[in-house]
């Protein structure tokens, strides 16, 4: 170890690369975008909040959020490990607000997972609109962010957390949690046991078309029924490609009616989700419909198309008069990405250099008369600054 402490990563730490860093800030960039044309605003959330508070919204899932001690107050502390906690707790400070709100955010989560104490999320949130069509808004609009930044191949699970938590009522209280459980892990064999209904113990088992609700008839669900019928009609009709889960179970306590979640072929696990949470506002002292999601942007990285290759000139002054820096700013004020040699070294170095980080084009200036202009580290024409800049 030397004086500055071991340079090795922590076991839950993750560094990002350059390459991943960019497609972190371009998918960050174009959901910014995309979820403003749905009439969505951005708020900037606290990086913290009461732990106490935080407990009766997360209830067990609580214990993973890191918690400090308060000097000044006292008072145990969590980081943020919940947007849509914050969200809400936020909305009850602002002074004037209309329904329904509709805000996006992105930023860290933090919490205490095997893999990774930080996650980047972006998503959404919609207060004050209690039907249907505010949960399939939900959905579709974070497709749409999954759409610009590339990816095809998504799925929407649709669910509603009513279903198993209605055939929990039916369960003897002492074995509900374990059912449940059984239900989020797929354990056909201790639901056959304990439900004694070959049919509802395969329900974890049942995804597909309208034809999976029959089973809802036959437990007296049909306002259930209703509801993933009418999200489910507006998904079709927008172009969203989705498949009813009626076993569907989330991590989050908060959920009280639709759940969703998104899936790619190419990874096991979901890429986002989210749903309807309409009791969690009294929690921070309100009383509202809310539904909601969020994308996994950590994992997005696995899946989404690589940025394509930085456009941009990379400049190398050899004249005697600062002809290079001024050269650059004029290309920068036309909007242009350019970057200026500060190394003292070889052209052919510089030259490599350039196109190995991605530039388009690299330019050696030697004075107003002689400037080559490279579109690889050895094939280059020589023209005049005016003739130059004219390309531009």
């Amino acid at each position: 170890m030397n004086e500055r402490g071991s340079s090795s990563l922590l076991p839950f730490e993750k560094v990002f690369t350059l390459e991943e860093s960019g497609l972190l800030k371009e998918i960050l960039f174009k959901g910014s975008e995309v979820l403003e044309r749905w009439g969505y605003d951005y708020i900037k959330l606290p990086a913290f909040e009461h732990y106490e508070v935080l407990k009766d919204a997360l209830g067990e899932k609580a214990r993973r959020a890191l918690v400090f001690q308060d000097t000044m107050g006292g008072n145990l502390l969590a980081l943020r490990s919940d947007f849509t906690t914050q969200t809400l707790r936020s909305v009850g400070f602002l002074k004037h607000y209309r329904f329904p709100v509709r805000v996006y955010y992105f930023g860290t989560v933090f919490s205490a997972e095997e893999d990774s104490y930080e996650k980047v999320q972006i998503g959404i949130e919609l207060l004050g609109a209690p039907t249907g069509e505010a949960d399939a808004e939900v959905i579709v609009a974070l497709y749409s962010v999954l759409k610009e930044i590339g990816l095809r191949d998504v799925k929407v699970s649709l669910g509603n957390v009513k279903v198993v938590k209605g055939l929990l009522e039916r369960v003897d209280p002492s074995e509900r949690e374990r059912v449940r459980k059984a239900f989020l892990e797929k354990d056909i064999t201790f639901l056959r046991e304990i439900l004694k209904d070959d049919e509802l113990s395969l329900l974890p088992l049942c995804q597909g078309g309208e034809e999976v609700l029959n089973i809802l008839d036959r437990l007296g669900m049909e306002e259930v029924r209703e509801e993933l019928t009418l999200v489910g009609e507006i998904l079709h009709r927008e172009g969203v490609d989705y498949v009813y889960d009626l076993s569907e179970v989330r991590d989050f306590p908060y959920y009280t009616g639709i759940v969703f979640e998104f899936f790619h072929p190419n990874i096991g696990l979901p890429l986002g989700g989210g749903g309807r949470y309409d009791n969690l506002p009294k929690v921070y002292g309100e009383n509202f419909p809310a539904t909601g999601g969020t994308l996994y942007v950590d994992r997005l990285l696995a899946v989404a198309p690589k940025i394509r290759t930085r456009e941009g000139i990379f400049i190398v002054d050899k004249s005697k008069d600062g002809l290079g820096f001024r050269v650059s700013s004029l290309l920068r004020a036309k909007g242009y990405r350019v970057g200026k040699e500060l190394v003292s070294r070889h052209e052919r170095h510089s030259l490599e250099y350039a196109f190995e980080e991605g530039y388009q084009k690299a330019v050696i200036i030697y004075d107003e008369r002689d400037v080559k202009v490279y579109s690889s580290p050895v094939e280059g024409i020589t023209l005049s600054l005016k003739e130059f800049l004219e390309l531009f």
